[in-house]
């Protein structure tokens, strides 16, 4: 007998939402505030000081990642700390997405406010501006805030330049292993699922970092879903997310302190390093992953329907 052929890499890519301190929906208005603050206005504090400190675990591994940019966030970044924009700006091995304007409730499942296709449209046109100042181009992926993609904005995203998506989360099965797949919202947009996997006891557990830097799972929890999916669908993107603040501050806003910070960026950098360490892993970002598996290797079944985009968002 030969030698077994070669398996493809599971590919890996960490991907950040860029937004505002532990915000939240605010009912009878489309934007996110901060938890705890008075009165309800969003605060990026936070925000920047994880986004520094994850930045330098970023440089020190050597890792790529996607940069989900909330447009207002990315605007005060640009007077408030230059040097950190100019850091992630600058960055090689950094991708840059869309998270919309002020991190809106585009389906007001809690706000209330659904927003209908000339809303969207005005928050993607007042985004873009912003993009097209600071990043000097229009970014290639879009995370819908909340993970909440709306036919709205699926239709209107590749007017903007957006490529893919990818805000849906769905659990690997025969049906979907972890490949790009063309929206039936809109085959003109790609879309990049978050996966929904299990633990060892069989318990949900999503690619989202939420409960981990909660305190709620261990860091050993998230390597078992990389290993388990390395031999379920070889090939496959697995994203890895969280926020630049929830290294800072809890889902209720209040601060961590600079011990517990420290704790969250060690499990994070931990976690990063033993993932990349293993066989059969290689990182990437979402970008770079579909310009080499849109053709061929992409599952082109148009699987998500208008329903699944209503249920398709992680809760935390």
């Amino acid at each position: 007998m030969g030698p077994e052929p070669e398996r493809d890499p599971l590919y890996l890519a960490l991907t950040v939402d860029v937004d505002a301190d532990a915000n939240r929906p605010a009912r009878g208005r489309p934007d996110a505030v901060t938890a705890g603050r008075a009165p309800q206005e969003a605060a990026y504090d936070a925000c920047f000081e994880g986004l520094e400190m994850l930045l330098r675990v970023l440089e020190r591994l050597s890792l790529p990642a996607a940069l989900f940019w909330e447009a207002r966030c990315l605007d005060r970044l640009t007077s408030r700390n230059p040097d950190l924009l100019a850091q992630a700006l600058e960055n090689p091995l950094l991708e840059h997405g869309g998270h919309g304007w002020r991190h809106e409730d585009f389906a007001g499942k809690q706000s209330g406010v659904s927003l209908g296709r000339d809303e969207t449209e005005r928050v993607l046109t007042r985004a873009g501006q912003v993009f097209d100042s600071v990043l000097q181009s229009r970014p290639p992926g879009f995370r819908a805030p909340y993970c909440r993609l709306t036919p709205e904005l699926a239709q209107a995203l590749p007017a903007y330049g957006y490529l893919y998506d990818a805000s849906l989360a769905r659990r690997p099965g025969e049906d979907w292993q972890l490949r790009p797949y063309r929206l039936e919202l809109n085959p003109a947009l790609w879309e990049l699922s978050l996966c929904r996997g299990t633990d060892r006891q069989g318990r949900p557990i999503s690619g989202y970092l939420w409960q981990l830097l909660e305190g709620r799972r261990q860091v050993s929890d998230y390597l078992h879903l990389v290993e388990s999916l390395g031999d379920r669908a070889p090939g496959g993107l697995l994203q890895l997310a969280l926020h630049p603040w929830h290294l800072v501050v809890a889902e209720d806003g209040e601060p961590f302190g600079p011990e517990g910070a420290a704790v969250r960026l060690r499990q994070v950098e931990g976690l990063l390093h033993r993932a990349g360490a293993k066989a059969g892993i290689e990182f990437t970002t979402p970008g770079a992953y579909l310009s080499s598996h849109s053709n061929g290797g992409a599952e082109d079944r148009r699987g998500a329907t208008g329903g699944a985009a209503a249920k398709g968002w992680i809760s935390p």
